[in-house]
């Protein structure tokens, strides 16, 4: 199309390496093309890997590394049924008139006050 307007592709690399884009668009034209390989699968090949040392079953079993025996608290939430709230009031399975979220706010209010000694 440029050559059509009697730009050269030469002179149009010369032009278009005078800015940044430009020099990015022109070794794009300089670069050679390499050759499509087509391939009889979508996915990746599985291969075998040798296993690095032997690993005996009671230790992939209790683990190098020991667990803390200290449970960290965890800090309670601000806003009760969080998650019932990010997916909206009135689900397809709530057929009553009472709104499902406002519903659940009290259901865990109470699990969570009569659950408070729990841990």
């Amino acid at each position: 199309m440029f050559e059509l307007r009697g730009l050269s592709k030469k002179e149009l690399q010369k032009e278009l390496a005078k800015s940044s884009l430009g020099k990015a668009l022109s070794e794009e034209l300089k670069a050679k093309k390499v050759a499509y390989k087509s391939s009889d699968s979508l996915f990746t090949r599985p291969y075998k890997e040798k296993a690095k040392a032997a690993i005996s079953l009671k230790e992939f079993w209790s683990g190098k590394k020991r667990l803390s025996n200290e449970i960290k608290h965890i800090q309670q939430t601000t806003i009760p049924a969080v998650l019932i709230k990010k997916q909206g009031d009135y689900p397809v399975f709530w057929q009553k008139d009472v709104s499902f979220v406002e519903v659940m706010e009290q259901l865990y209010q109470r699990v969570k006050t009569k659950n408070k000694d729990a841990l």
